[in-house]
């Protein structure tokens, strides 16, 4: 794009920011006409750097981010694409781990601006299209590119990539993909490229047939990676996994700080996409790289609201999860602290399918607080309540999140763990809180 700006709309990275986000007034797009349009205005920019394509149901943000920090250890210049953020926009567009300027963000808005009102587009949209552009002016060799919802008809599916990566599929987002796993399998499997070698997840039956096909068709090798590699867990601690690899090459004592045994599928899935990095593109990708790359995952790659501890007495745990296979995760990951009692301080979107989800957190021996993030799509406490068909003893209401920090504060002692999950935005309205806040903890041993 050139630098010139015709006129300027914003002023400050602070007006443009509200302006991208009204624009999910628009609701999602899922098309490509938007950010064809988008992109050719700014030159088509997707097109001038080498990227890797991620989508799946969970496990994105993981693979995603264990792939760019091994290219960073490597040495490459790398970009990461990612959503939703968790309490900064520009934690979506990151350059070695570096968030994307607000003077780039304010320029192309404005370059962007009469484009964006011409065509309506979403906010994903216009956030796709300055990331590409970001990479491109910044001259990445390699981004890593996370899609936002589905694959086929994701905003992100207009790149050729060098690698296509897909994580896991469960039902998500049922509204645009629908409610059956093929449906959604197909939907997925749409950014297989011609000729673009593809990598799996834990991907069986009926899903693995047809991405078997759709890859067939489109002359991709296909590498399942849950039959590529076996995993070894060593040692399980509240700081992460140690782990060994079994594969052609064998990984000895590896060490992520990521908790959950999910996170082996998570590991398969970024071995075999390194391996097929280093075969298709030479990347050249050793031993030492890989085991700095994992251990540096969080800082390389902006990584966190994962089961992260925020406080020790009690223990405070903020965490993302926000679909039910995330949500089943939680029983496990649990099992890697040390607590007496749980308090669970829970919210969810209403387009996410919370009624199972509320199911499965009843199964713990918890008090759980309902309530809600500032956030205009968050399903209001006194309906995921009545949506609780078990334990609903266990359940209780706050109407913001003030005061369910408050009620879970009396609730817990200092040998307790207080759980803070369903929503990134639930997460992310947390972290600019908590300082303001002092737990009082409630004396009571």
């Amino acid at each position: 794009m050139t630098c010139q700006i015709r006129k300027n709309k914003f002023t400050s990275f602070k007006e443009c920011i509200p302006y991208l986000f009204n624009l999910e007034r628009a609701g999602i797009k899922y098309d490509l006409k938007n950010i064809s349009t988008l992109l050719r205005y700014l030159g088509n920019p997707q097109k001038k750097f080498k990227s890797i394509h991620i989508a799946g149901t969970n496990g994105k943000g993981s693979v995603s981010s264990m792939i760019n920090s091994v290219l960073m250890e490597k040495g490459f210049k790398t970009g990461l694409y990612t959503s939703p953020h968790i309490t900064d926009f520009r934690e979506r567009i990151l350059i070695n781990g570096k968030m994307v300027s607000t003077k780039f963000i304010l320029e192309t808005v404005n370059f962007l601006y009469n484009e964006i009102e011409r065509i309506n587009p979403s906010f994903f949209e216009v956030t796709t299209a300055l990331a590409f552009e970001y990479f491109n002016k910044c001259r990445v060799n390699y981004a890593v590119i996370e899609t936002g919802l589905g694959g086929r008809l994701d905003s992100t599916n207009i790149i050729i990539p060098v690698l296509s990566v897909i994580t896991s599929l469960s039902i998500d987002h049922i509204e645009f993909l629908g409610n059956e796993i093929g449906k959604i399998t197909y939907e997925k499997g749409g950014i297989i490229k011609k000729n673009v070698p593809v990598v799996t997840g834990n991907i069986t039956g009926e899903s693995e047939k047809i991405l078997r096909k759709i890859a067939k068709e489109k002359n991709a090798e296909i590498l399942f990676s849950s039959k590529e590699n076996k995993i070894k867990i060593n040692k399980r601690t509240e700081k992460g996994l140690y782990f060994d690899v079994n594969n052609k090459y064998k990984y000895k004592n590896l060490f992520i700080p990521l908790i959950g045994d999910y996170q082996v599928n998570n590991i398969k899935t970024f071995f075999t996409a390194v391996e097929q990095l280093n075969k298709f593109d030479k990347t050249k990708i050793n031993s030492a790289e890989i085991k700095k790359g994992l251990i540096n995952i969080r800082t390389n790659s902006n990584f966190y609201g994962r089961f992260d501890i925020l406080s020790l007495r009690p223990k405070i745990i903020a965490d993302v999860s926000h679909n039910l296979q995330a949500i089943k995760n939680i029983r496990n990951n649990l099992s890697y602290f040390k607590y007496k009692n749980l308090v669970i301080i829970f919210a969810m979107m209403q387009d996410k399918n919370y009624r199972e989800c509320l199911n499965e957190i009843g199964k713990l021996n918890a008090k759980i607080i309902l309530t809600r993030p500032e956030y205009k799509r968050s399903a209001e406490p006194s309906e995921l309540l009545r949506s609780v068909k078990r334990n609903r003893s266990r359940f209780t209401v706050a109407e913001d999140l003030r005061s369910a920090i408050k009620s879970a504060s009396e609730a817990a002692t200092k040998n307790d763990l207080v759980l803070i999950t369903g929503s990134f935005f639930l997460v992310g309205e947390y972290l600019k809180l908590k300082d303001k806040f002092n737990w009082h903890i409630n004396s009571k041993q």
